[in-house]
């Protein structure tokens, strides 16, 4: 009967973890939420401004730990990688605010 308890309490706990996490994307943009293609163009224009073409760059996009900005990450395209050739802007998901930051 105990271990019944304890496996009823952690299904119910598990399904209520599953539906919090669970969020359809119309919900997020409906909020004003920036998506991450919009994010990837306003992360293209923040690059495009430091002088750098961006046709030089392998792009790729994550979101950062806190699950709040965009991280779109610059790349330099080559055979090898090169010191201070990866730079990175973030994109805030709510107000679309980005920053550029200078790769080491």
């Amino acid at each position: 009967m105990k271990f019944m308890c304890a496996t009823y309490f952690a299904l119910l706990v598990t399904m209520v973890w599953l539906a919090s996490c669970a969020r359809p994307q119309q919900t997020q943009q409906s909020q004003g939420m920036i998506t991450e293609a919009r994010a990837l163009e306003l992360a293209k224009a923040e690059f495009a401004k430091t002088g750098r073409s961006v046709n030089d760059y392998a792009i790729s996009i994550e979101t950062d730990s806190t699950g709040q900005k965009w991280i779109a990450w610059f790349d330099k395209k080559g055979a090898y990688a090169m010191p201070g050739g990866k730079h990175a802007v973030t994109v805030e998901k709510t107000t679309g605010k980005t920053v550029f930051m200078q790769g080491e």
